[in-house]
């Protein structure tokens, strides 16, 4: 058992106007007890939750950024994070031309979730897109 978090539950957690900021709170709590068993993340989601936070708060938030930054690294870390091998970025690359719709595209980190939890067996994951339907377990 597994579960694999995406950068909307990184952000959710310290943008607290938010709207998914309470469900994140309530995930925080269930990931702490143990309930989704090893907690995984990767390095593209540390990558796009750092370019987000920074983005959105107009580079005036650099206590966000480190927050951020903490969520990730040291002793605060939620979650085990996983290097993307450059020898996926064919069939991340792949995968995101293949479900990429009109109106509905999907960027690459999270083409690289897909395929990471595939490779890994991590069946669920954390996330406010819907972008995984058909792929992971949303939770």
């Amino acid at each position: 058992m597994g579960i694999f978090l995406d950068t909307g539950f990184y952000f959710a957690l310290l943008a607290k106007k938010d709207i998914n900021h309470e469900r994140g709170v309530t995930f925080l709590n269930e990931l702490s007890e143990g309930v989704y068993g090893q907690i995984y993340t990767s390095d593209f989601v540390f990558d796009e939750s750092m370019t987000l936070i920074n983005v959105r708060t107009r580079g005036n938030r650099k206590d966000l950024l480190e927050r951020m930054k903490s969520l990730f690294l040291g002793e605060e870390s939620i979650a085990k994070m996983i290097t993307v091998d450059n020898q996926l970025f064919d069939e991340i690359a792949n995968l995101q031309i293949k479900i990429t719709k009109k109106d509905d595209p999907i960027s690459f980190t999270d083409s690289s979730n897909i395929i990471l939890c595939q490779k890994r067996k991590i069946p669920k994951i954390i996330s406010f897109d819907n972008h995984y339907k058909g792929f992971l377990i949303h939770v």
